[in-house]
């Protein structure tokens, strides 16, 4: 009987030991990690079927009037329109079924490298697809496959570890790309106007500095989430203004406010449950062995890599080497685009959504404005990537497939001056002007 008690003692204080502890809480950080893959798994599939048109062969949705965009030209490979079509519901197919796979607890980091090459040659095959969150899913599957199921509870945090500190500099790009003139003076305005009609206030009795003022309230509040998010001591906080900011903005974007798409709407709702899931506050495990901390420092190494290059490269995003959208430039109209305008005598030659998107200007010249921003939306029900190269691809597209060529002009314009929203243009009128506006740019087919 001593001995039995002996031995049940002894089972208790090991138990209790610091040891233990580690090792009973290791499983613990794992399945928080797992649940996070499974969640932004999820998570896909859901703003994939809320953007539906984008990615399914346009003649099964009806979008053969808004042309496909490639990286590359796909006459090279012997690639057709059908064939790239049947090629794109396969990637979707594979990219549904590794989802899939993730939720149900059997997925690896095999399947998260296939899920990143499937949705990298999708973009390849429709700039379109470029959206923010499917840039953001390309960095965590990366990231995701660098560490695999039976990784020690370091690596894996090593690799949440990097999430979180992705998921804080697409606040600070964010915030930072909304002190800008434009923003200020348009979309901040909008986001002003919203709430405060919804509170019986008129802005325009403001004065203009009032209201730029306010305006600048909103990217000064996302900085302070970063900031907070980034300090331990106050990340609790962080984590509820963060949420309170995802639901505000999806309360301004609903039908209700703005009517922003519904891929947007649902984007804000995944970060806001991915604040909660990253940033709140957990205890922390102690490595068991220090294999693990020479383990958790490779693996480190790779991610890392990913991380830093997704944050370094935001910082030429004015000067044109990296993508607006994938430098966090949301909600500010700052990007590059091209303006384009079609004579009233060939709007009648265009198909119903085309025709939609031409609103006459205050000039009364007979030429319209084609807003390629509500054409996407018609067709597609998703922005239009806001990069003056795909843009001007478009518009080449729109020349190619409607015998309008001599009935368009336009202008391809920078990104704007921060501080007083200037932008260079350069007009043209002709065919060969077009053509000749377009040299610069990479990755035009």
């Amino acid at each position: 009987m001593a001995t039995v008690v002996k031995d049940e003692r002894e089972l208790s204080d090991s138990a209790s030991s610091p040891d233990s502890v580690a090792r009973s809480e290791a499983p613990t950080r794992g399945a928080t990690r797992k649940a996070f893959e499974s969640f932004w798994a999820l998570a896909l599939l859901a703003l994939m079927a809320a953007t539906f048109r984008l990615w399914m062969p346009s003649s099964w949705v009806a979008g053969e009037d808004l042309p496909a965009v490639p990286l590359f030209d796909p006459a090279l490979l012997g690639l057709t329109t059908t064939l790239m079509g049947w090629l794109s519901s396969v990637l979707v197919a594979v990219s549904v079924v590794v989802c899939a796979l993730t939720i149900a607890g059997r997925n690896s980091r095999t399947g998260w490298a296939v899920l990143a090459i499937s949705l990298c040659l999708l973009i390849a095959m429709d700039q379109h697809r470029l959206q923010p969150w499917v840039y953001q899913t390309i960095l965590y599957a990366a990231l995701f496959s660098f560490a695999s199921a039976g990784s020690t509870a370091p690596v894996r945090d090593a690799t949440l570890g990097c999430i979180r500190w992705l998921t804080i500099t697409v606040y600070v790009f964010s915030a930072i790309g909304k002190f800008d003139f434009q923003f200020l003076h348009t979309v901040g305005q909008d986001f002003l106007r919203v709430p405060t009609n919804w509170l019986g206030l008129d802005v325009s009795d403001w004065s203009n500095r009032t209201r730029l003022v306010v305006a600048a309230c909103f990217p000064a509040f996302e900085l302070l989430v970063a900031a907070s998010l980034a300090v331990p001591p106050v990340r609790r906080v962080g984590v509820w203004m963060a949420i309170i900011m995802h639901l505000g903005l999806i309360a301004v974007l609903s039908p209700m406010g703005l009517g922003h798409s519904a891929g947007v709407i649902v984007w804000n709702l995944v970060m806001a449950i991915q604040a909660w899931m990253l940033f709140r506050p957990r205890p922390a495990v102690r490595p068991e062995h220090d294999s693990e901390i020479v383990s958790r420092a490779s693996a480190g190494g790779l991610s890392w890599g990913v991380v830093i290059l997704a944050s370094v490269m935001p910082l030429t995003e004015r000067r044109g080497y990296w993508d607006h959208w994938m430098s966090w430039a949301l909600y500010s109209p700052h990007n590059s685009r091209m303006s384009l305008q079609i004579h009233e005598s060939a709007i009648e030659s265009l198909p119903e959504p085309w025709r939609a998107a031409a609103v006459a200007n205050d000039a009364d010249d007979h030429w319209h404005d084609l807003e390629l921003g509500r054409l996407s939306l018609m067709v597609r029900g998703v922005p239009a990537l806001p990069q003056s190269r795909y843009q001007w691809a478009l518009t080449d597209a729109i020349r190619q497939k409607y015998p309008i060529a001599n009935a368009m002009r336009g202008k391809v314009q920078s990104a704007s001056d921060r501080w007083t929203g200037q932008r260079e243009e350069q007009w043209w009128t002709r065919p060969d002007e077009f053509q000749r506006s377009g040299e610069t740019f990479w990755l035009v087919p």
